[in-house]
């Protein structure tokens, strides 16, 4: 017993639910374990792979840290954040003032295989008299075992048959760590300069004691002497041994506040907070297109933006042509060709007066000629991005083209979703190839043979019918993606709070520490592991109509909205309307001035929930098993079943079903309409007896929806504070 135990469970619940230093229990309920660090299968990633994982990993971390450490900032009545209460000391500079993440060779990338636990809290409770024991280590209890059985009665006052059971309780604070139950706190010893535990005795001289659980609040409970029933304190608390050592000889009677830890279940949520993050992994392709999101590229990034949303460009002259190629030695026999192209138009635009009728008309063919070689390598140096034009962006794009990384989490960038977007219409959306029958992507309006019915009148039946409920819906294109392939990674955890503030704890804001996992050793060094779980699993893919998303935007009366210049899509205006969201969106503003972008991103999002709550119904799927991946530039979203077991092709044979009937369950009234009424209205229009999701699956932590957005609903969202309702985009839709 006094060894780790190991476990297997799937992949997705290693790397989340039964995460290193979790707290859980197996099935039947009986004994609460946690999980330990524990070195997985090697995960051979591409390189492209891994260099997204850690930048999402310093990503999160710097906005994490920078985050927390402003918990304070509207209060300077209060003790200042220190950077150690905000993130894993490993994540600090050596100064200990910034952060800064730690080399690659400092982690450990892996698959989680298995996961070692070990009984905790080893604290016991005896049902019948109340006496209290608990023990140091694994090794002090496996030693004392035989003291846990019914013969034995340590109850000075009246021996019985004990009836022993683990205490379901432990204290936990928003350092990330967790002490278990005892008679004594953790306090600072200034005559010995470090934290010390101390463990009391009742004035009678007795050490032993009851657990009084009497009251129906946990935090109520208290220890009281088992040989003069005296209480040790009106309450138990306990102060965290982490933030002592943190505030140090500064500790004092006033930041007890900030030590003192809150008894909770072992069970309770706020017990563990995974971090993890998700991105789409191109394993097959488009890496040169997403190399445009790497620093020093931002010339070929709105390139790319001008050819996707229709930006103005400034035409190429002779001397751009030139100045591209200067000093490449690839580009010297392209630029003499179109320099002889360029002296060869010159000399057929320009013929001498005197040339003859006959040599007039053959000079038209070679001009024709000329023209298409000089255009050909225009073409050809534009395709290598050695020739970039010259681009008239709007100031809002350029202003949040160049603080995308300080503005923008990357689950939200709406430049990096832009390209990201672009790259799955390369790799799947636009791919006709087909194996076996099969695309990698298929529209439910162009059914391909897998999908479609045997005969083909009903083909072509179903087709129009969908095509019709999809005209409806406000949808311009939804299909099944075959394979949507997601690289999902945890590496640290939180406690008391998901997000870096835990807001208002007795009267203060209080920094939430982020934690990496314990380190593990591996090739005899100690890494930091990061379980890497990558799948590839069907997907519902839908676009929304952009000339209805535009009606709806206009009718809102948003006072930044936008107007497209001929020739730009609606996401032109869109990435200049774009406003500032971090990966935990916490103090979006509550405006009578609402953002359009914010709007838009709502639409997406609420509408995203809606599909997800039908996909769920008709398809047999858990809530829990979806996810979801929005591009808001492109008026697109992905839903995606998520687990890494055998893909069952559980939406693929939710489409061949039913797939009209969930189109038509959507339209109807009832499917957004809540439980709650008009008190769900007031607050936004979103609770979760409507479209709010658990946890795991939503993107956004369930902020930025709202039902009124869908159908009038006589509200707004909630960071509209204007009075006048709003009409929702499937109203809008139904008008045509």
């Amino acid at each position: 017993m006094a060894k780790a135990k190991t476990m297997n469970r799937s992949r997705n619940q290693l790397a989340t639910a039964y995460a290193p230093e979790s707290f859980f229990t197996f099935e039947g309920g009986i004994g609460a374990c946690i999980a330990r660090s524990t070195a997985g299968e090697f995960a051979d990633l591409p390189e492209s792979t891994m260099t997204l994982v850690f930048e999402r990993m310093r990503e999160l971390g710097l906005a994490w840290f920078n985050t927390a450490l402003s918990a304070r900032n509207n209060d300077p009545t209060k003790n200042k954040v220190l950077p150690a209460q905000c993130v894993d000391q490993v994540l600090l500079d050596q100064t200990k003032a910034e952060f800064q993440l730690p080399g690659q060779d400092r982690f450990y990338l892996c698959r989680p295989s298995h996961m070692e636990y070990t009984p905790a809290p080893l604290t016991f409770v005896c049902r019948t008299c109340g006496i209290f024991q608990d023990y140091e280590t694994l090794s002090d209890l496996d030693s004392k075992i035989d003291k846990l059985t019914p013969k034995y009665c340590p109850n000075p006052k009246r021996a019985g048959r004990c009836d022993w059971e683990q205490l379901d309780v432990i204290f936990v604070h928003w350092s990330g760590h967790w002490e278990a139950a005892f008679p004594g706190q953790w306090h600072w010893n200034d005559s010995e300069g470090k934290a010390v535990k101390r463990r009391d005795s009742c004035v009678c001289g007795s050490y032993l004691f009851k657990l009084n659980r009497r009251s129906a609040g946990i935090g109520d409970w208290f220890f009281e002497c088992a040989a003069c029933d005296k209480p040790l304190s009106p309450k138990w608390l306990q102060n965290d041994v982490a933030t002592i050592r943190i505030i140090g000889p500064a500790m004092a009677p006033e930041r007890l506040t900030e030590v003192r830890m809150q008894a909770t279940p072992y069970r309770a949520s706020s017990a563990y907070y995974i971090k993890s993050d998700l991105f789409i992994d191109f394993k097959d392709g488009s890496q040169k297109l997403l190399t445009t999101l790497q620093p020093k590229r931002e010339s070929e990034l709105k390139d790319f933006l001008a050819k996707q949303f229709g930006f103005a460009a400034q035409p190429f002259t002779d001397g751009d042509v030139q100045k591209a190629c200067e000093g490449k030695v690839e580009c010297q026999k392209d630029l003499a060709d179109y320099l002889s192209a360029v002296q060869q138009i010159k000399a057929a635009e320009q013929p001498p007066e005197n040339l003859p009728e006959a040599f007039r008309a053959s000079l038209k063919g070679l001009l024709d000629v000329a023209y298409n070689n000089r255009q050909r390598i225009v073409d050809d140096l534009r395709q290598r991005q050695i020739l970039l034009p010259k681009l008239d962006l709007p100031l809002s794009v350029v202003s949040n083209l160049q603080n995308r990384q300080s503005l923008f989490a990357s689950k939200f960038d709406p430049f990096r979703l832009a390209v990201e977007h672009a790259a799955l219409k390369n790799t799947r959306l636009d791919v006709e190839t087909r194996a076996n029958g099969k695309k990698p992507y298929v529209s439910f309006t162009r059914l391909d043979t897998d999908l479609a019915p045997e005969n083909t009148e009903e083909t072509e039946k179903l087709q129009n019918v969908t095509s019709t409920l999809l005209d409806k819906l406000g949808i311009e294109d939804m299909g099944l993606i075959r394979e949507f392939d997601l690289c999902r990674f945890s590496f640290g955890y939180s406690r008391m709070e998901s997000t870096p503030i835990l807001q208002d704890k007795r009267g203060i804001n209080m920094p939430v520490r982020l934690n990496l996992f314990p380190p593990v050793r591996y090739n005899d060094r100690m890494r930091y592991p990061v379980y890497v779980v990558q799948q590839s699993n069907e997907a519902l893919y839908v676009r929304l109509k952009e000339e209805l998303v535009l009606e709806w935007l206009g009718s809102l009366n948003c006072p930044d909205m936008f107007t497209l210049n001929d020739g730009e899509k609606i996401g032109a205006g869109l990435l200049g309307a774009a406003k500032q969201m971090n990966p935990f969106l916490d103090n979006l503003p509550e405006t009578t001035t609402p953002p359009v972008y914010f709007y838009l991103y709502t639409l997406l999002h609420s509408y995203s929930h809606l599909l997800m709550k039908h996909v769920s119904e008709y398809s047999g799927l858990d809530l829990g098993s979806l996810g979801e991946y929005i591009f808001p530039a492109d008026l697109a979203f992905v839903i995606y079943r998520n687990g890494t077991t055998m893909d069952l092709g559980n939406l693929s044979s939710l489409w061949r079903n039913s797939g009209s009937a969930m189109l038509t369950a959507m339209l109807s009234p009832k499917a957004t309409q809540c439980g709650t009424g008009s008190l769900c209205t007031g607050r936004g229009g979103a609770c979760p007896d409507c479209i709010m999701m658990p946890e795991t699956s939503c993107i956004a932590g369930n902020k930025l929806l709202s039902r009124s957005v869908l159908r009038s609903i006589g509200g707004t969202a909630r960071f509209d504070k204007r009075s006048v309702p709003i009409n929702g985009y499937l109203d809008i839709a139904a008008k045509y």
